[in-house]
């Protein structure tokens, strides 16, 4: 049962502690008393139209639409002075969505053909909207489901007429603070709310990269989501949100609360000295540098400062220029987007992955055929070589713009080495092509292939000779090597990077890549989890990219090993054959070389104790 409470403790008061286990979001930890907060949908009236009435409701929507953007302006700047520009800009997205024609050409084509009123056709276009953005939102950092509801719930209170909805938490008197307690919060949510009373939040849906999580992270409020909030028992008293370890705590003891209090304020001063920690390259504690770098899907998101001393981008995820539109953007557009983007990274190098769509991850204007497993399916580079169009226009803008900067191209989902050698052979003959007409590019362009697929890092080898670089994307090269969706809940125990299995693939890649002098880097998931990065350093990994949410603490426990030791990390945990013991050994040794970092680490489970 999802989130289901566990009870803890035996006889007298002890009897009523419960332990409630869910997904961490937020990390952190918070004592609070719970409130609970329904939000009601709103009362959408339904009228029919007469033919002399659709000019008028098109032009209440009109004037909805512009109080919206006015209402979604003061929100951004109202949250930029809280958490930045960076988390703020959540709110520029909406508006893009507000003004996009295709969004609302279908809610006033609802209104004039089917002769409904605005606020039902809000209604039914942001549920029609919700279905295509699904499944372009599968495998994202972003939600682009929740913008559009929260969106869609923005017009239709402004159409109806209600004032701007809040969440209550004056329930909670005097000086305590409460745990909100929702089935789901959505972005407008999380600025209303009283930051001086909200100690945590509990969450039924939303998930790691949901932007409710992001603002939470961003304002430093523990959350933790995955929890069926519908058993929880609605009444007060006291919690403890742990956002670290995924964990409520019901009627907590007394030891429990002085624990959490104490653990609280240690998270928060780490959590202070780290961020002040950020800038500088990242060395070992004997001296030896580790490139770090980040991935993106967009500049807008990310300020400036986070660039400084780095060296650049590790995966800039081009596909969300694709994903945003409601077309496919043409050559010189997408040559304007790269050559925007490597002016904001100034000499700094941007590792572009070219576009990886399809299977999971399709777009709505482009028709595919139903694939019974799309993640085994047409996606990444099989898709790019049969719509050889879309690619010769994508790798042309890129060949352009690197006229104007540091860069790398890197070809997702590559399977075999001709598939790789196909791509380069279009590469050249675009870069023949420039030549001829006198279009400048940057002729030492490097062409590098992404090891998420476990054939492509068992021919790493042979791979290597033909690729200018590696970079392992941990997180498919876990799934398929394991053979298990992580995102079923069914299976999603059995989703172990730490797995032997997919640690000895990591290495061959390693490997191969030492043995042809070849760069190879990680961008997956583990890239920011300490206890992977100790374990990568000893085994020959020099360059790690991830979210600017993790840098800190990855920075940090480079610079408390020197190369020896994570050597040893590497040899000692690679006799082990579980997963789990090998999770927890270097859970150890990280807290061993880094105590300060324990708040950061996932939870070591029973099993991974023994």
């Amino acid at each position: 049962m999802k989130g289901a409470p566990d009870s803890s403790g035996s006889g007298g008061a002890a009897s009523r502690r419960i332990v409630v286990r869910g997904l961490p979001v937020a990390p952190g930890l918070a004592v609070g008393f719970a409130v609970f907060h329904d939000e009601p949908d709103v009362d959408v009236p339904v009228f029919a139209l007469r033919p002399d009435d659709v000019e008028g409701e098109q032009a209440r929507l009109a004037e909805a639409v512009k109080e919206a953007r006015t209402q979604l302006h003061e929100v951004e700047e109202r949250l930029e002075i809280q958490v930045g520009a960076q988390d703020a800009r959540i709110f520029s997205v909406q508006g893009l969505l507000l003004e996009d024609p295709a969004f609302g050409d279908a809610i006033r084509e609802r209104i004039a053909s089917e002769l409904i009123n605005a606020e039902v056709a809000v209604r039914d276009a942001v549920a029609s909207w919700g279905e295509r953005l699904a499944g372009i939102a599968a495998g994202s950092e972003r939600d682009p489901v929740a913008d559009l509801r929260d969106v869609g719930r923005r017009l239709q209170r402004i159409l109806a007429g209600h004032p701007r909805d809040q969440v209550d938490l004056t329930e909670v008197g005097g000086d305590q603070r409460a745990i909100l307690v929702t089935r789901e919060l959505l972005p407008s949510d999380t600025v209303t709310l009283d930051r001086s009373r909200l100690a945590g939040i509990i969450t039924a849906s939303g998930g790691v990269a949901s932007h409710a999580a992001i603002l939470a992270r961003g304002l430093g409020i523990p959350a933790v989501t995955d929890v069926d909030v519908s058993s929880l028992p609605a009444r007060g008293g006291c919690w403890i949100v742990d956002g670290g370890a995924g964990e409520v705590i019901l009627d907590p003891t007394p030891d429990d609360v002085q624990r959490a209090i104490e653990k609280g304020e240690t998270f928060q001063r780490v959590r202070d000295e780290l961020m002040r920690d950020t800038r500088g390259y990242a060395r070992t504690a004997d001296k030896v540098a580790v490139e770090l770098c980040l991935n993106v899907e967009t500049f807008d998101d990310l300020p400036a400062e986070l660039l400084e001393d780095l060296r650049g981008i590790g995966l800039f995820r081009t596909e969300f220029l694709f994903m945003e539109r409601t077309y496919f953007p043409s050559e010189q557009e997408q040559y304007e987007h790269y050559v925007g983007a490597l002016q904001r990274v100034g000499d700094r190098e941007i590792t572009f992955r070219t576009i990886d769509v399809g299977g999971d991850k399709p777009l709505s204007y482009l028709s595919v055929p139903h694939e019974p497993n799309p993640v085994l399916g047409w996606r990444g580079v099989r898709l790019s070589l049969q719509w050889p169009d879309m690619f010769y226009a994508q790798m042309r803008a890129l060949l352009r713009a690197s006229a104007h900067g540091t860069m790398r191209i890197m070809l997702p989902m590559i399977t075999n080495v001709e598939e790789f050698e196909r791509c380069r052979e279009i590469m050249e003959e675009i870069q023949d092509d420039l030549r001829e007409n006198g279009v400048p590019f940057n002729e030492s362009v490097q062409l590098g292939a992404m090891v998420e697929v476990p054939a492509a890092a068992l021919a790493a080898r042979s791979l290597a000779e033909r690729a200018d670089f590696f970079s392992i994307g941990t997180n498919d090269l876990s799934q398929y090597a394991l053979a298990v969706d992580r995102n079923n809940a069914r299976v999603a125990a059995l989703y172990q990077p730490f797995h032997p299995g997919v640690l000895q693939l990591i290495r061959m890649v390693i490997d191969a890549g030492r043995a042809a002098d070849k760069p190879v880097s990680v961008c997956g998931e583990v890239a920011g989890d300490p206890r992977a990065v100790l374990l990568l350093l000893g085994l020959g990994l020099r360059a790690f990219s991830t979210s600017p949410f993790h840098l800190p603490a990855v920075r940090r426990l480079i610079a408390r090993v020197t190369l020896e030791q994570a050597q040893d990390a590497a040899r000692e945990v690679l006799e082990l054959d579980r997963g789990a013991a090998i999770a927890a050994a270097l859970h150890r040794l990280v807290l061993v070389y880094a105590p300060e970092l324990e708040p950061f680490l996932a939870p070591v489970s029973d099993a991974s104790a023994t």
